[in-house]
């Protein structure tokens, strides 16, 4: 299991390289257009890294709603079991009742 983490780490960190790599070789400034007739000069990284960061902030806001449901759903089962064993801890400890035992046999 170590084993595994450790290849996951050594590849993420080549990932990583090969990506820091990309960014210092495409320095050069690219016109960024924002609104019609609107634009500036930045460079190609700084576009690539706004995007992501851009699209990152999406992602959390779209899978936050979906968090809420399942932290609300996860409460509600969660309070389920809870009574659920609270009722099973009292039917165990409750007296039973013993069945009447009778002498009188039934004759047909």
């Amino acid at each position: 299991m170590k084993l595994m983490k450790i290849i996951s780490w050594i590849i993420k960190g080549v990932i990583l390289l090969l990506l820091l790599i990309v960014a210092f070789l495409n320095t050069q400034n690219v016109q960024f257009t924002y609104l019609p007739e609107q634009s500036t000069q930045l460079p190609l990284i700084v576009i690539v890294f706004g995007g992501f960061v851009v699209g990152a902030v999406f992602g959390l806001f779209a899978m936050f709603g979906r968090l809420l449901r399942l932290r609300s759903e996860n409460n509600r089962l969660r309070n389920e079991v809870q009574k659920s064993a609270r009722l099973t801890t009292e039917a165990i400890s409750a007296p039973v009742a013993k069945p009447a035992v009778s002498n009188n046999k039934v004759t047909k």
